[in-house]
């Protein structure tokens, strides 16, 4: 007997089939299977899961990170509305102490406009008193100097 003949005969469990070059024994394709069964089990805990833990890991990041996206920026969106409705109030404010400042300001001007013009014709009124005086003065002084020239010329013509 050829030595492979007796492992073909002496093969796990006996029943064999042998179609020339191809021997195929009962054991072979059970043998096989168990292997391919354990592959796929091994693989699948050594690779397959801790591959898909990760997607699924990166998958819940990405998710995550995005709705904080959205939450930031519907937080930054609000953030906007307030910054802009406080600085409509303050430019509201402000314009608001600009007009009062301005109107206290032209009231201020116009009180210091009528001070100045009642200093003004109180010393107008007092050069007026003055300049009527000296136009009296003046005037006795002319009357005085003609009743002296009228004496005077009428003693150069009498005498």
């Amino acid at each position: 007997m050829d030595f492979k003949q007796a492992i073909i005969d002496n093969a796990w469990g006996g029943i064999s089939v042998d179609y020339g070059m191809l021997h195929l024994q009962l054991a072979t394709p059970v043998v096989v299977l168990i292997i391919l069964f354990i592959m796929i089990y091994t693989l699948n805990k050594l690779l397959f899961q801790p591959v898909l833990r990760t997607l699924d890991n990166r998958n819940a990041v990405i998710e995550k990170s995005q709705k904080r996206a959205i939450q930031v920026s519907e937080e930054v969106e609000r953030l906007k509305q307030d910054f802009q409705q406080k600085l409509d109030s303050v430019r509201t404010e402000v314009l608001t102490l600009r007009n009062v400042g301005h109107e206290k300001g032209m009231g201020s001007r116009e009180s210091l406009i009528l001070e100045e013009k009642k200093v003004l014709q109180a010393e107008n009124e007092k050069y007026i008193v003055e300049i009527a005086g000296e136009i009296e003065a003046t005037k006795t002084f002319f009357a005085k100097l003609n009743k002296e020239l009228s004496a005077s010329i009428s003693k150069q013509l009498l005498s």
